[in-house]
């Protein structure tokens, strides 16, 4: 079958595969789409101030956009997650990630994501070429979906609370606001008791040792996601409008999905009963999980990606999952900004 795509808002996965789970789709497992990595670094690009790090698929096609707002507020490089974005990517999207060494507070970040965007609106797509992506393959800047994981998520929502921009669906992977372990900078993107100022369909996964503390003693006992500062706080903040789902892996930890040799040294806490197996299970479950949101959203048919969304028990880790959905309706890309308030005189 002739898998060129053409994607404005519709089908991500259909047109190449055709069946959910059960049939030839398998979201836990990789999509029909050969997956090239490109690192463009920013030493020798003009006007680019991140390190990127992209997956994209090399057959001819349109494709979205995800931003992957990387760990340590977009202080992790890229390739820390390389298995999973390798993944999501199979399935027929371009993934994005930046980072940079900063010890600027999360807050302050936004201006480097917005003009990171701004450079890949610009530059990208014939960066990529020139590195060996074929002509043909092209990105679709209209068509964004944004993602992030631990403090890349105080970035991401920063942002969104400025403007909606291009993003038309959000992806929640372990959530941390504030700027620092302890809470001590006073840099928050959540003020809890307030709801966010945009309604955009979201997805939020957190994992049950999250809020643990690891076994290292350079950690200082500290955790890598206070409950105070880490899932509740967001979840609770979502617009009640959006569409939402929140997914529990509850046996496993913040840094789990990651890559097997980014998983070591016991700063965050892990599970430590789990195999080799179990950790790969469960960097595909998290990749899975984000296609099937992705999915119910772009497609017109949402039922067999939100059933595997709500159903723990077809889960491949054990989990347990809320949803707050109106109607039960399938979710479409949208993204709603109405002004923050101006602050009190």
């Amino acid at each position: 079958m002739d898998c060129k795509i053409s994607i404005v808002l519709v089908s991500l996965l259909s047109i190449c595969t055709g069946a959910p789970r059960g049939g030839i789709f398998n979201p836990y497992e990789d999509g029909p789409f050969t997956i090239q990595h490109v690192h463009v670094g920013s030493l020798f690009q003009p006007s680019l101030d991140e390190n990127l790090d992209i997956w994209a698929p090399t057959e001819a096609g349109t494709y979205p956009i995800m931003y992957y707002l990387t760990g340590g507020a977009m202080m992790t490089a890229g390739t820390t997650y390389s298995q999973m974005l390798s993944h999501i990517a199979s399935h027929g999207l371009v993934i994005v990630t930046m980072n940079r060494l900063s010890m600027a507070a999360p807050s302050e970040k936004v201006p480097y994501f917005e003009d990171t965007m701004n450079w890949a609106e610009i530059n990208l797509e014939d960066k990529l070429h020139g590195d060996g992506i074929p002509v043909d393959v092209h990105l679709d800047f209209k068509t964004l979906i944004g993602a992030a994981h631990s403090a890349g998520n105080h970035v991401l929502v920063e942002y969104l609370k400025h403007t909606c921009g291009n993003f038309l669906a959000l992806i929640f992977h372990d959530p941390v606001d504030g700027a620092d372990p302890m809470g001590i900078m006073d840099d928050w993107c959540i003020t809890p008791g307030e709801f966010l100022n945009f309604d955009i369909p979201t997805y939020h996964l957190s994992a049950g040792l999250d809020p643990a503390v690891g076994d290292s003693p350079s950690n200082l006992g500290m955790s890598c996601a206070p409950a105070h500062m880490s899932n509740e706080r967001f979840w609770n903040a979502l617009n009640r409008n959006s569409p939402r789902w929140s997914v529990n892996a509850t046996k496993f930890g913040h840094m789990d999905f990651v890559d097997p040799e980014f998983n070591t040294g016991g700063f965050c806490a892990a599970n430590n009963e789990a195999t080799d197996e179990d950790f790969d299970a469960y960097r595909k479950f998290v990749a899975g999980q984000t296609i099937n949101f992705i999915s119910a959203v772009f497609e017109d048919d949402c039922t067999p990606y939100l059933s595997e969304i709500e159903n723990p028990s077809n889960y491949i880790v054990e989990g347990s999952v809320r949803v707050e959905n109106s109607g039960d309706s399938c979710p479409t890309p949208y993204c709603t900004w109405e002004p923050l308030p101006s602050p009190a005189p």
